[in-house]
């Protein structure tokens, strides 16, 4: 089987490395890395991409705008898709409406918990199969961890954009942060991000307790809020990785709101292979 796996943007990136590793290991494999591009520019390229590669199989994770747009190059390709994270909840984000955009075009659903399950059920689809939270796999197989990157005490910042209402409190956050260092991560690109941005980096200039990151590597990402003191913003991270690490963390806003905590027990990659080598998509 040849098997498109389409990353829409960092946020899914990681989630996807193990499945990636394992799925390698039995099938034809190709990485689409769509990252920061609009929808009409990530339909587009995978039409293309699926015209010259023809997959059997395109694997998505989660939301994004650009994981929408090579969803539905794929549907009208009569490309069967694969979706990991179908039927989770974010009622402060428009990826909620997105997300549920990209399950009624899937034919395989995998699901991170059991009220994702219900509730695409609910919904009429089938081919529901329940594996689990991707990004545990990653954190207990990996070889990720490291020494402690910043010896003195310090916090993680990532602070998303409010996409349904426009709510920016990236200052309330900035107000109250203690008196540590602080490692902040640029927001993903949506409606807002830039401004969010703008406000951390002026918030950050000059300043030696303050650290500013577009992006990081998956292992050094997970190395680094592994050893902080907390995590504070509204990333899906602080879902999907924070509680498998048992760090602290400080949830501000909506964004994330409605989404449950994903089961997972290192195993969803494995789940996933077995699915695809014994389901008719």
């Amino acid at each position: 089987m040849r098997i498109a796996v389409v990353t829409g943007s960092r946020a899914d990136y990681g989630l996807l490395e193990w499945p990636v590793k394992v799925l390698r290991d039995h099938f034809q494999v190709e990485l689409w890395r769509l990252w920061s591009n609009p929808f009409e520019k990530a339909f587009e390229w995978t039409q293309m991409k699926i015209e010259r590669n023809k997959p059997d199989l395109v694997l998505v994770l989660g939301d994004r705008f650009e994981v929408l747009g090579a969803a539905t190059a794929a549907y009208l390709s009569r490309v069967p898709i694969a979706h990991i994270g179908g039927g989770d909840v974010t009622e402060g984000s428009y990826d909620d409406g997105m997300r549920d955009a990209i399950s009624r075009l899937t034919s395989v659903h995998f699901v991170t918990s059991t009220s994702a399950m219900a509730r695409l059920t609910n919904m009429g689809y089938r081919n529901i199969h329940l594996v689990g939270n991707p990004g545990i796999d990653y954190i207990r197989h990996a070889d990720w961890k490291r020494e402690r990157p910043i010896k003195q005490s310090y916090v993680v910042v990532s602070y998303q954009a409010e996409t349904l209402d426009g709510t920016n409190q990236i200052d309330d956050v900035l107000m109250s942060l203690l008196p540590k260092h602080k490692v902040f991560i640029l927001p993903n690109p949506d409606r807002g991000s830039k401004e969010i941005a703008n406000r951390i980096r002026s918030y950050a200039k000059g300043r030696e307790d303050c650290a500013v990151h577009d992006y990081l590597g998956h292992a050094e990402f997970l190395n680094l809020i592994f050893h902080c003191d907390e995590f504070i913003g509204n990333s899906s991270a602080m879902l999907y990785e924070a509680p498998e690490l048992g760090i602290k963390t400080r949830m501000i806003g909506k964004r994330q709101k409605g989404r449950t905590i994903p089961w997972g027990d290192g195993q969803a990659s494995e789940r996933i292979y077995n699915i695809l080598r014994y389901t008719q998509v």
